[in-house]
């Protein structure tokens, strides 16, 4: 498998399993079985991706139904779709000011009255 496909590969996993398309002990599942579980969850894309694309790039050495390119735009529209947290920015709360009062006669503010 070359670096390209195997760099490609793990982050279409990342992605569908950000969504959720992947069950929980995939460890022991080929690339085959992943892309249908995929498939049964809603998302044939992972399929397309194996069957036209990784498989034959990475053991037939041979180009697929997929281009590199076409690989590339499928995954990072898998990447697209993730749900990308808020962030909730923090409000600027400006201390309250208080009015300073100033001497008439030199201009220097006075203590703070209470």
């Amino acid at each position: 498998m070359t670096a390209t496909a195997a760099a490609l590969w793990s982050r279409a996993l990342r992605a569908a399993d950000a969504r959720g398309l992947l069950p929980p002990n995939r460890s022991g599942l080929t690339a085959a079985e992943l892309a249908a579980e995929a498939a049964r969850r809603g998302d044939d894309r992972l399929a397309q991706l194996v069957d036209g694309w990784y498989y034959p790039r990475s053991y037939g050495r041979v180009r697929g139904a997929l281009s590199d390119e076409e690989a590339n735009r499928l995954v990072a529209a898998l990447e697209a779709e993730i749900a990308r947290p808020e962030i909730a920015l923090p409000v600027a709360q400006n201390p309250p000011t208080s009015r300073l009062t100033l001497c008439e006669l030199c201009g220097s503010p006075l203590p703070p009255q209470q």
